[in-house]
């Protein structure tokens, strides 16, 4: 269930952009402003393909899980803990 209010995350800080800051402080800002569990997914997938770094995929699992106890029950159950 994408949220029209993340599309501009995504263009202004792509996955690229955003995790190759060296600092966990401005990453966890930006993954605050993350409204979608796609967008989460698809900022995940990219740390695991190219950083690696264990902070950041928490920090990324962290919002997908806060994201997800937002939801109604139903997308809950239909989208599992990443």
């Amino acid at each position: 269930m994408p949220n029209q209010d993340t599309e501009p995350v995504l263009e202004e800080l792509p996955p690229e952009k955003l995790l190759a800051a060296d600092r966990l402080q401005p990453i966890r800002a930006g993954i605050r402003c993350m409204d979608s569990i796609d967008t989460v997914q698809q900022y995940l997938a990219y740390e695991n393909a190219n950083r690696d770094r264990t902070q950041v995929q928490a920090a990324l699992r962290m919002r997908a899980r806060e994201l997800r106890d937002a939801e109604p029950d139903d997308y809950a159950a239909a989208n599992p803990v990443l």
